[in-house]
């Protein structure tokens, strides 16, 4: 799928549910796709789940990983259920990655998880999607102007409005291109 038709997607979904400050309420987002959201204790490198059986959805965060990861985790989980549920049962499981590997392109081996129904393609957009959702173009821009980007508390204000790690706010502002890949 094209960059900006996930883009299309999240800004529809957020818009859909009235969610359009920062932070992004992906609670009320997770309800009003008929998905629960629970944490769980799992193995550290398993990030989240997403269980579709049925009619039922469910979200399982790693309760051991930090707010704003599992904030990350959870809209990267909803990028799957919008973008890549079709019918049926599936699992999505979301192993623990550095964030620039999970936005960026990683090798796609790095994606396979056993017993996981996903593609790297899939693991590629569902990144960007939470990205998108997290971190909407439109309102991100709109915060940017007047910052200095060489001063690094300037990226780690604007993430703590979001609720992000300071590096999925970095890796969002490379890819609007509001900083080049020098900072």
């Amino acid at each position: 799928m094209r960059p900006e038709a996930i883009e299309s997607k999240a800004s529809e979904l957020r818009h859909a549910v009235g969610t359009l400050k920062a932070p992004i309420a992906l609670n009320r987002i997770a309800s009003h796709l008929g998905t629960e959201i629970n944490q769980q204790t799992f193995e550290d490198v398993v990030s989240g789940v997403l269980l579709i059986r049925g009619n039922e959805r469910h979200i399982m965060v790693n309760k051991t990983h930090h707010p704003n990861r599992q904030r990350f985790t959870i809209a990267h989980e909803l990028g799957h259920l919008v973008l890549h549920h079709d019918s049926g049962d599936r699992l999505f499981i979301d192993t623990h990655l550095r964030t620039y590997q999970r936005i960026g392109s990683a090798n796609a081996d790095v994606y396979r998880k056993p017993g996981s129904s996903t593609t790297p393609a899939e693991e590629m957009e569902a990144n960007h999607f939470a990205s998108a959702l997290l971190m909407p173009r439109e309102l991100l821009l709109s915060m940017t102007s007047g910052r200095d980007f060489w001063d690094e508390l300037e990226v780690t204000a604007l993430a703590a409005e979001f609720a992000v790690s300071e590096q999925a706010m970095t890796i969002r502002l490379r890819q609007l291109e509001v900083i080049d890949s020098t900072i």
